[in-house]
């Protein structure tokens, strides 16, 4: 119902604001940072893998663009969908910072047993920058911090977490 209901909000605010819309698509490295932790010890891991993907670009204002993606994500054979939706504050005409949430929707399946225990929509907030070099052509630059557990019912002092860095280009079709 969330994936919907975003979905269809989406598709509502490009269709209300078309004539001041972009849409593009993007792709790059997807490097992933995991944390697992109990009360006894603490574990990371890291991982690199590939996001690719569409995003719609809305202006709102001179400085300020708003620009929400739906990207495939994959890394080590997990699969998932990433949407990101940035706000962007142009620093310059061509650089710009960002900050959003970003949803993931895991598209892995769950191992048996553990269905119970496994959050597979995760939200993060995101950081990131992007240079423009033509008004077409861009590289962009992201960090995602998840603020909720990958875990879900699980005993006090347990917990996944995953980040993503996301480093690729992207190309604004008009």
């Amino acid at each position: 119902m969330k994936k919907l209901f975003l979905t269809g909000a989406l598709a509502l605010f490009a269709t209300v604001t078309a004539q001041q819309t972009k849409f593009g698509a993007n792709a790059g490295l997807l490097a992933g940072f995991a944390k697992g932790k109990t009360p006894e010890f603490t574990e990371t891991s890291s991982s690199t893998g590939f996001y690719a993907g569409f995003f719609a670009e809305f202006s709102a204002g001179e400085k300020v663009k708003i620009q929400p993606a739906v990207n495939y994500a994959n890394i080590d054979d997990a699969s998932a969908i990433q949407i990101p939706v940035m706000v962007k504050y142009y620093v310059d005409p061509k650089f710009n910072l960002q900050v959003g949430p970003q949803f993931l929707f895991d598209l892995s399946e769950t191992p048996d047993g553990y269905d119970t225990y496994f959050n597979k929509t995760n939200i993060a907030l995101a950081l990131g920058a992007a240079y423009d070099f033509t008004p077409k052509f861009f590289a962009e630059a992201r960090y995602s911090f998840q603020l909720n557990n990958h875990l879900k019912n699980a005993p006090s002092g347990y917990s996944i977490r995953a980040n993503y860095l996301n480093v690729g280009v992207g190309y604004r079709f008009n």
